[in-house]
């Protein structure tokens, strides 16, 4: 056999090897990473849609949060309100006892 024939012969069973290797069926080895794939996938399609109800249950806890923390902030502006009221009424009675007093 001549180094022509070995150049021309030698790509050709290559060839022939690559392709017959392609049109078998698969073994377990295969047959277990795609099973993994599809594993791997749901996990994160699951995880991904618990972390949308999680995201979404923490925004409406904050919302109720929220107008809670608005209501108690109006009792506590109104509490303070009357406070503030009651305090300038004593302290007007008392300036006019302490000019009533000075008048004596």
């Amino acid at each position: 056999m001549r180094l022509n024939d070995t150049i021309v012969i030698a790509p050709a069973l290559v060839l022939v090897f690559a392709v017959t290797g392609c049109g078998r069926n698969e073994g377990p080895a295969e047959q277990a990473g795609k099973k993994i794939d599809q594993a791997v996938q749901t996990v994160g399609q699951k995880a991904e849609a618990a972390v949308t109800a999680a995201s979404a249950a923490v925004t409406t806890a904050g919302e109720k949060t929220g107008v809670a923390v608005d209501a108690a902030a109006k009792q506590a502006n109104e509490a303070v309100s009357k406070a503030v009221d009651s305090a300038g009424k004593a302290i007007e009675q008392t300036g006019t006892k302490m000019q009533e007093a000075a008048k004596k």
